[in-house]
């Protein structure tokens, strides 16, 4: 059974099945100076982990 790559890297094109695998691809092949941006309020953060703490307690998303 093959999963749908819905998300390609705008850089390299390579693809990925989930975002927050192509937002870690982006930091570490291409660069550390990529920010994450929130999809629901266009908030701008610097890693993941606070892109993440961010969303549970602003958007009440759960880590799964």
């Amino acid at each position: 059974m093959r999963f749908f790559k819905k998300s390609r890297c705008d850089i390299c094109g390579k693809k990925f099945s989930k975002e927050e695998e192509l937002m870690n691809h982006k930091q570490i092949i291409h660069g550390k100076d990529l920010q994450y941006d929130c999809r629901e309020c266009n908030k701008y953060f610097q890693s993941m982990q606070e892109m993440r703490t961010h969303l549970q307690r602003e958007h009440s998303y759960r880590k799964n």
